[in-house]
């Protein structure tokens, strides 16, 4: 199974965007965060629950156009990514681990969309930044 990675509204249920071609992921993310107390003269330290974090969730993936020359059809896809993944808005993120479970992640973008250089032939490398538990 090729796991997949799916944007969806803030009600979980309708499917905005699939993310295509992920090449790297940081998912799962560690949300627990604690504060760890060590002592001056004992032995040991003492670790508080601390609630959860917000850490950042990267997907770094390619758009492609096979056949070479899809100058207009690469540009179409960029637009379709900018334009499903609005600034600030809240998104459930979820990554299929097995057919019936995935991981699940209440999600905005807080960053621009990166595109490192290429000449937009007919692929182009995407970095998307989140930032979970944001709502």
């Amino acid at each position: 199974m090729i796991p997949t990675f799916k944007l969806y509204a803030a009600n979980g249920s309708t499917l905005l965007y699939t993310f295509p071609v992920v090449q790297y992921t940081n998912i799962p993310v560690t949300e627990k965060k604690a504060i760890v107390v060590e002592g001056q003269r004992g032995i040991g330290s003492l670790v508080i629950d601390a609630g959860e974090d917000s850490p950042d969730i990267i997907i770094r993936g390619l758009l492609f156009v096979p056949g070479g020359q899809g100058y207009e059809e690469l540009t179409a896809l960029i637009d379709a990514l900018e334009s499903a993944i609005v600034f600030n808005t809240p998104y459930v993120l979820k990554l299929s681990k097995t057919s019936s479970t995935s991981y699940s992640y209440n999600v905005k973008r807080v960053e621009p969309i990166e595109y490192p250089e290429n000449l937009r032939n007919n692929s182009q490398d995407y970095i998307v930044k989140l930032k979970a538990n944001t709502w």
